[in-house]
């Protein structure tokens, strides 16, 4: 931003990794995405480069064994991969919760491209509302 400051206004350039290196450190995605395996590199790099938005919190109901399966076998040995490269010495919120984020991003792209999804919205009640 500091080189660029044009990019707050640019909103072409504004997507799921433009947001990922400003808040969680330049180049940290794109480490990660290596340590994908072939069948959803290239395709989670482009989810990456393309969308603008994504499920956050890690929050998802799978109603199959066999699907959560499959994501849990894919996602897990990514992120053992991502933690041998950055570790567990980081400062700062941004990265200390890196495999989280990241979960978050993968989490978007692979129920995306391997199911028939549905996104459902959160809805919260003020509860000190109620008598």
């Amino acid at each position: 931003m500091i080189n660029n400051p044009n990019l707050i206004y640019d909103k072409s350039k504004r997507n799921i990794k433009f947001h990922f290196d400003l808040m969680h450190g330049e180049g940290n995605l794109d480490k990660a995405i290596k340590f994908l395996n072939n069948e959803d590199k290239n395709d989670f790099k482009d989810f990456v480069n393309t969308e603008v938005s994504f499920n956050p919190h890690n929050m998802f109901i799978c109603k199959s064994n066999k699907i959560l399966r499959n994501y849990y076998e894919t996602v897990f040995p990514w992120l053992e991969k991502c933690e041998n490269e950055f570790g567990f010495n980081l400062e700062g919120y941004g990265l200390r919760r890196i495999y989280g984020f990241l979960a978050e991003r993968f989490m978007s792209f692979w129920f995306k491209k391997y199911t028939n999804h549905a996104t459902l919205p959160i809805i919260f009640k003020d509860i000190s509302e109620l008598d």
